[in-house]
C-alpha cells in the first residue's frame, strides 16, 4: 500500500486513497480534497505535498514550524503552518534605512501530523481560518513554497524569429499575464480609406507578415481586435492592433493615456505609435499600437476613432501627445470630450533633437523648470528669466512651445487628470520603455518579436506587484488611523507616495484667512518653500479642496489638504478622497457597464457599439475566470441559462424589428446606420 492516503475517521478505516483513481479506488494526493482530521499518509514527502497543494489552491505559502522526535530520532510530531504565522520581531537597536514590508500576521492556519510507531502520518488537527487576504490564482504561484512548482512560462517563438501566438502554459495562463488575448475587426468601407496616397513603404515582405500576424492572432483569440486602413490604391497605410488584456487594462486604467510616435521602424523610419498608461502601482501599461505609414490629418483621426471603436466607446479624461498640428486638430474631431496635454517627455527629448548645442545646465535648468514651478506669477518670471539668460528670445521653437503654455505648463493643469503623467517618474519610466525594449531601430519582423516580449514583461512586473501589495503591508511611520486605513486601500507604491504627503504636512504652518459660510479657508506653507496651498474646508461634509490641485490631477491628497484635516482633528481618511483605481483592488468587480460605456449624449446607442461593447465585457469576464475551474464553471452555466433566455427572446421579436437597425447577413454583423460604416468579423466565443 506504499504511496497510497488511509483516510481515517471517528477512529475507523473508511476508505484508502491510493496514488491514481478516485475515492475508494485511489486519488492522487495532490487532487483537490480538503484535509480532514484523520487522514493517513505514508511518508513525510507525501503529507507536506498534500497539505502544499491545497495550500495552493487556497492562496498561502506553506512553512515547516514545531518537530518533535523520538529517543530514537524518528519524528513524533510535525506542523505545517501558514507562512503568515508568527510576527516579525522587533529590534530596538537596529534601525533600518528603510523597513521590509510586514508579512507576518500571526495567522493560526496550520495542520498537524502525529507519526506512530509504523510511520504512518495522521492528521491531529486542522485550522482553516486566516486572518489575511489569501491570493488570488493568478499571484499563487509566486507564493514562497509554490515557486518552484509554476516558474512563470515565457512565450515561445519560432527558429525563424516569427511569432505566430505565444502563449502561457495552462498553470500560467494568468489573467494578467496572458497576452494572447485576441479580437477582430476590419475597417473595411471605402470611406475609411486614405483618399491619397501613402506617404511610406513598407520594406518588402513586410506587409504580407504584418497581415499574417493580425489573422492568426484573430484566428487563435476572437478577443484579438485590429484594423487597418487603405490608401487611394488599396494598400494598406495604417494599422492598430490591441490584445483583449489591453482593452481589460483600458477600462480599469484608461482615465489618462499618452499616444507616442517617437519611435520608428526599419530604414523608411515608419513611426510605432503606442497608447500607453499607467496602472494601480505606477506602471506602464500598453492599451493598444499602430503603425503610420501616412501622419497626416485623415490618418490620424482614423486611428483616434478606431481607438475608441476598441474600447467600446470610452473617451479617456486626458490624452498626452507631441506637439503635432495634426494630432491637435483630430484629438478636437475624434475626441472632443478628452482633454488634450502636451506630454513633458516628449517636451524634454525634443529640446535635446531641436537644440542639440544647448548648454547642458539649461536642458537641467529647463527640466527644473517644467516640474517644480509653483504658481502662474512664477512661471512667467521664471520662463522670462531662463529665456532671456542663454539667448533664446528669437528662437522660433520657444515662441511656439510658449504660445501654448497651456498644454503643458503644471501650473495649469490642475483641472485635468493626469495620473503620474505630469512627474519625473514618468519620464524616467518611458525613457526606460523606450530605451531598454527599443534601444535601436529594428525590422518589421524583429520589432513586433520585441514588442511582444516587451508587453510580457510589462505583465509580468504587475503581477509581482500585485502579489507583493496583497501579501505583505507596508511599515507604518506611525500607527494612526488615517495611515492604517490608506495602508490597507492603497498599493505599496501608492502608500509610499500617501505617506511622503503625511510627512509633508508635519513640516507645514496653517493658518485661517477666511470664512466663506461653512467653508473656511487655510493658508498651508512650509517657510522659505514654494510649495504654498490655499486650502478650502468644509468641516460639515468633510470637503477639502486645495489650490495645488493635486488630488485633481493626480487622484491622492496633498500635504496641504492632509494638515488642514489633521488640524481640524479628522484622523480617518475620508473614503471620497481613496480613488479606487489606485487601490490594490483596482481591478476588483466585473467590468460595468459604466465602464464600457459610450461617451455621447442621451440618444440611443446603435446596435453595432452595444454589440461591441458585449462582445468586450463577455470576453472581459471569460478572461478573468481563466484561472479558476470553478469561476469557469459557474460563468459556463450562467452562459447556459443566458443563451436559453437569449433564443426566447428573438423567437417572441418580431422579424421586422429585429432588422431594424442591422442586417445579419452570411454571419456577418453590418451597420446601416450609415454612422460609423464599420464591418465587423471575426467574434467568437472559446473557453481555453
Amino acid at each position: 500500500m506504499d504511496g497510497s492516503v488511509t483516510w481515517v475517521m471517528d477512529g475507523s478505516v473508511e476508505s484508502t486513497i491510493g496514488t491514481t483513481g478516485s475515492l475508494g479506488s485511489g486519488v492522487n494526493v495532490n487532487s483537490e480534497l480538503d484535509p480532514k482530521v484523520g487522514m493517513i499518509f505514508h511518508s513525510e514527502d507525501q503529507a507536506y505535498n498534500f497539505y502544499n497543494s491545497y495550500a495552493k489552491r487556497k492562496g498561502f505559502s506553506v512553512r515547516k514550524d514545531h518537530l518533535s522526535r523520538r529517543s530514537d530520532g524518528r519524528i513524533r510530531y510535525r506542523h505545517y503552518v501558514c507562512s503568515n504565522e508568527g510576527s516579525r520581531k522587533e529590534h530596538p537597536v537596529s534601525m533600518t534605512k528603510k523597513s521590509r514590508p510586514i508579512e507576518r500576521t500571526n495567522c493560526m492556519a496550520r495542520i498537524e501530523f502525529k507519526v506512530n510507531n509504523d510511520n504512518l502520518w495522521i492528521v491531529n488537527r486542522f485550522i482553516d481560518e486566516h486572518n489575511h487576504p489569501l491570493a488570488t490564482p493568478s499571484n499563487s504561484h509566486m507564493l514562497r513554497s509554490h515557486r518552484k512548482k509554476l516558474p512563470v512560462q515565457r512565450s515561445n517563438f519560432s527558429r525563424s524569429g516569427i511569432y505566430f501566438g505565444a502563449k502561457y502554459t495552462q498553470n500560467d495562463i494568468q489573467a494578467e499575464a496572458d497576452y494572447g488575448e485576441d479580437a477582430g475587426l476590419l475597417l473595411k468601407n471605402q470611406s475609411n480609406c486614405l483618399t491619397t496616397r501613402r506617404l511610406k513603404d513598407l520594406e518588402t515582405g513586410d506587409t504580407q507578415f504584418l497581415l499574417d500576424f493580425l489573422r492568426t492572432k484573430q484566428s487563435e483569440d476572437p478577443s484579438f481586435f485590429y484594423a487597418i486602413q487603405l490608401d487611394e490604391k488599396e494598400r494598406l497605410t495604417n494599422c492598430f492592433w490591441a490584445d483583449m488584456q489591453s482593452i481589460v487594462d483600458y477600462t480599469y486604467f484608461g482615465d489618462a493615456i499618452s499616444f507616442d510616435t517617437t519611435y520608428h521602424i526599419g530604414g523608411d523610419d515608419i513611426p510605432f505609435a503606442p497608447f500607453i498608461g499607467t496602472n494601480h502601482h505606477k506602471q506602464i501599461v500598453i492599451f493598444g499600437a499602430a503603425l503610420l505609414l501616412d501622419e497626416t490629418l485623415e490618418s490620424f483621426v482614423w486611428l483616434f476613432r478606431t481607438f475608441l471603436v476598441a474600447m467600446s466607446g470610452r473617451q479617456p479624461k486626458t490624452i498626452f501627445t507631441d506637439n503635432c498640428a495634426a494630432i491637435s486638430e483630430a484629438i478636437a474631431t475624434a475626441l472632443p470630450d478628452t482633454c488634450h496635454r502636451l506630454c513633458l517627455w516628449n517636451l524634454l527629448q525634443s529640446v535635446s533633437t531641436h537644440l542639440p548645442c544647448l548648454d547642458i545646465n539649461f536642458q537641467r535648468e529647463f527640466e527644473n523648470f517644467i516640474y517644480d514651478v509653483g504658481s502662474e506669477d512664477d512661471f512667467h518670471k521664471e520662463w522670462d528669466s531662463l529665456i532671456s539668460s542663454y539667448g533664446l528670445a528669437n528662437v522660433s521653437w520657444f515662441k511656439d512651445l510658449y504660445s501654448v503654455r497651456e498644454k503643458w505648463g503644471s501650473v495649469y493643469l490642475g483641472n485635468s487628470f493626469s495620473a503620474t503623467m505630469m512627474t519625473r517618474q514618468w519620464t524616467e519610466d518611458m525613457t526606460n520603455l523606450f530605451g531598454n525594449h527599443f534601444v535601436r531601430k529594428l525590422s518589421l519582423t524583429k520589432f513586433i518579436i520585441q514588442y511582444l516580449k516587451s508587453l510580457i514583461h510589462l505583465r509580468e512586473k504587475e503581477i509581482l506587484e500585485d502579489y507583493d501589495s496583497t501579501q505583505s503591508k507596508p511599515v507604518l511611520f506611525v500607527d494612526i488611523p488615517m495611515l492604517i486605513e490608506a495602508a490597507e486601500s492603497y498599493t505599496r507604491t501608492i502608500y509610499v507616495d500617501f505617506e511622503h504627503e503625511y510627512k509633508s504636512q508635519l513640516a507645514c504652518l496653517c493658518e485661517p484667512v477666511g470664512v466663506d459660510g461653512m467653508r473656511v479657508t487655510f493658508r498651508v506653507y512650509i517657510p522659505q518653500k514654494r510649495c504654498n496651498g490655499l486650502v478650502e474646508f468644509n468641516p460639515t461634509e468633510t470637503i477639502v479642496t486645495c489650490s495645488c490641485r493635486k488630488f485633481e490631477s493626480m487622484g491622492i491628497l496633498c500635504m496641504h489638504a492632509l494638515k488642514v484635516l489633521n488640524n481640524n482633528n479628522i484622523l480617518s481618511l475620508p473614503s471620497k478622497y481613496i480613488l479606487k483605481r489606485w487601490t490594490r483592488f483596482a481591478k476588483d468587480g466585473s467590468v460595468s457597464s459604466g465602464q464600457l460605456a459610450t461617451g455621447g449624449s442621451g440618444s440611443q446607442v446603435s446596435l453595432t457599439v452595444r454589440y461591441s461593447r458585449v462582445c468586450r465585457k463577455a470576453l472581459a469576464v471569460t478572461l478573468r475566470s481563466a484561472v479558476s475551474k470553478d469561476a469557469l464553471d459557474v460563468l459556463e452555466h450562467g452562459l447556459d441559462k443566458i443563451i436559453a433566455q437569449m433564443e426566447n427572446v428573438l423567437h417572441n421579436a418580431t422579424s421586422s424589428r429585429q432588422a431594424e437597425d442591422v442586417h445579419v447577413v452570411d454571419g456577418i454583423l453590418r451597420n446601416t446606420s450609415g454612422t460609423t460604416d464599420i464591418c465587423f468579423s471575426g467574434f467568437g466565443f472559446s473557453a481555453r
